[in-house]
């Protein structure tokens, strides 16, 4: 399992595929929290730790259906409700709102997805405020906005 690995950023590619040198080069270590909980609680996948495990009991919860940590397409679509309802939760309580441009169409995008993935999973009512205040619960103590935004 991979734990952390290197990204040396040099370029940008444009849409032909030219690449011109960035203004600033940088280097990322791609240690990430979810890597290094797994590391921490001997998880194989970063969806078996406990920042995401919650969610995605929680969806499974609502869809009613076990969740069987496969590569199953209801097991896909909770792992993805999982992820983007915590991208959700942590956008909303940083003051972004869904709209068309910026960053605020990356929110628009990722709750459409996760809505979508819940359809998929039979899921006929709203839902994704539910599992994104899960994350408020999780993890509002450690982000005091996240706590605020929910309330």
């Amino acid at each position: 399992m991979e734990i952390w690995n290197l990204v040396f950023m040099q370029f940008e590619r444009d849409e032909v595929g030219v690449l011109t040198p960035l203004p600033a080069p940088s280097i990322d270590t791609g240690a990430g929290l979810e890597r290094l909980a797994g590391v921490v609680q001997g998880k194989l996948s970063n969806y078996d730790t406990d920042l995401l495990r919650a969610l995605i009991d929680r969806t499974s919860t609502i869809a009613g259906k076990p969740y069987g940590a496969s590569m199953s397409p209801d097991d896909v679509s909770m792992r993805v409700i999982a992820d983007h309802a915590r991208s959700t939760a942590f956008l909303i309580a940083e003051g972004v709102l869904p709209d068309r441009t910026g960053r605020e169409y990356v929110l628009r995008r990722l709750m459409r997805r996760a809505i979508r993935h819940g359809h998929r999973l039979g899921i006929e009512r709203l839902f994704l405020h539910e599992v994104a205040l899960e994350v408020t619960s999780l993890m509002g103590g450690h982000y005091p906005s996240s706590s605020s935004a929910a309330t």
